[in-house]
């Protein structure tokens, strides 16, 4: 008696339709899960802050406190903040302003303002959420 398989043929060609998708795939992925990120590091700085109220410029700024993520002023440090893809598997969020290594470390006179570090803590699992279905949809895609 033989066994018979069929659908060997389909298979094989979403097997390689698959192959061909995962190193783009994978990058598209990990960019999902930085915008989730960069979404969340953005909404922190927005949220309510508890620093002391100044006038500067011709408007009213409450600053962050110490431990806080850092308010917005006029939106340089906000606005800099960025995600990318590095390479076929991996992203990254980042920021080019010269104030953010100041404020999510601190310095010798200012207590830090981290804001990148605890919204990747507080946020992990929504990241991974968001890399995780980005995969299933395009392996469902892929499969079809």
């Amino acid at each position: 008696m033989s066994d018979v398989v069929s659908g060997n043929d389909e298979l094989i060609s979403k097997l390689h339709k698959l192959q061909t998708l995962v190193p783009g795939g994978t990058g598209k992925a990990m960019l999902a899960g930085a915008l989730v990120l960069e979404g969340f590091i953005k909404q922190s700085m927005q949220e309510g802050h508890h620093g002391r109220t100044y006038s500067r410029g011709g408007h009213a700024h409450r600053a962050s406190a110490p431990g806080e993520t850092p308010a917005i002023d006029f939106g340089h440090l906000v606005n800099s903040i960025e995600s990318s893809l590095i390479d076929e598997t991996s992203s990254q969020v980042a920021t080019n302003s010269e104030a953010a290594p100041s404020l999510e470390f601190g310095t010798a006179h200012v207590a830090a303002r981290p804001f990148m570090r605890s919204a990747a803590d507080e946020h992990e699992d929504a990241v991974v959420k968001a890399v995780s279905k980005t995969i299933v949809r395009l392996v469902e895609e892929a499969t079809k």
